[in-house]
């Protein structure tokens, strides 16, 4: 009897010990995957980044780190579609996105029906100085003024591993 006693008790601490330790693992993992959260007043925007990354003070509307980044812009496009949009930035003489980038449209959560969105993907001979820069772009709920301009598109670029996974996390703050 006293060692079915000893058992149960065991058995306790023994799950105790099991479920303080995942809770340890997973807290772990929770930090090193963490999001940071970071909001433009600028741009009227906030996303979440990799909590690794650092957002540079001077230039607070970007962020880096060393697996990736994100650059805040914006764009009038004013009577222009978002597939327009797509298309003149895509096509820049520059070529940042290379000879032949792939525009697709993208959903994106949280977003309503006409905040559409278009993700710019780079081609295989994009030049290396562009750091596998890719772009989102996003219509604005309604034009924001910057400064002395009215823009109507917000353009979110990063390296195409990041890109998107950030994109899904734009949300509007209408503080432009």
């Amino acid at each position: 009897m006293k060692t079915n006693v000893y058992k149960k008790r065991w058995l306790w601490v023994l799950a105790i010990v099991v479920i303080a330790l995942a809770g340890t693992v997973i807290g772990m993992l929770v930090t090193q995957t963490g999001l940071a959260t970071f909001t433009s007043n600028a741009y009227g925007v906030s996303l979440k980044y990799p909590t690794e990354w650092v957002v540079d003070s001077a230039d607070d509307e970007k962020g880096q780190g060393e697996d990736g980044f994100f650059q805040l812009s914006a764009m009038s496009g004013e009577g222009q579609s978002i597939d327009e949009v797509a298309e003149i930035i895509a096509s820049h003489q520059l070529k940042p996105y290379g000879s032949n980038p792939q525009i697709t449209e993208l959903t994106l959560e949280g977003l309503k029906e006409e905040e559409k969105a278009k993700l710019i993907m780079p081609s295989a001979d994009q030049g290396e100085e562009w750091n596998h820069q890719a772009a989102l772009i996003i219509k604005y709920p309604e034009a924001v003024k910057i400064g002395d301009d009215v823009y109507y598109y917000f353009i979110l670029q990063g390296d195409k591993e990041h890109v998107e996974e950030i994109g899904q996390t734009v949300r509007f703050t209408g503080k432009p």
